[in-house]
């Protein structure tokens, strides 16, 4: 029994002298360098900012009443809704004939490219 237990402590002493290298250099872990701080410094440089607003493709009529907007629309379609910043905020789905659009909160707004203040 001991010769056994023996014979297999011997046989992975063998096969770890096998696998180690052969010139008992260490192995050396990859170093992470830290990023250059003068390419952190320098800002990229800035994208052309050439973004249209997008319109509906058939004409709608649009009329401010209170804080309702009435939106007089020819056929069915989507109509893109921006802020005052350019950001789009909602896409209505309009019906053909009159459709009411509620729920805006204060601000100025963006509707096929015409300005459009709520109050």
């Amino acid at each position: 029994m001991r010769g056994i237990t023996t014979m297999r402590i011997m046989l992975l002493l063998l096969v770890a002298a096998l696998c180690m290298q052969a010139d008992g250099a260490e192995r050396r872990r990859k170093v992470r360098r830290k990023p250059d701080t003068l390419a952190l410094a320098v800002a990229p440089p800035e994208l052309p900012t050439s973004r249209k607003m997008n319109t509906s493709v058939f004409p709608v009529q649009i009329t401010v009443t209170g804080r309702m907007v009435q939106i007089q629309s020819d056929q069915n379609q989507l109509l893109p809704i921006y802020t005052r910043n350019g950001v789009l905020y909602l896409t209505a789905r309009l019906n053909k004939g009159t459709n009411w659009l509620g729920g805006l909160p204060r601000g100025h707004y963006f509707i096929n490219n015409r300005p459009i203040t709520i109050n």
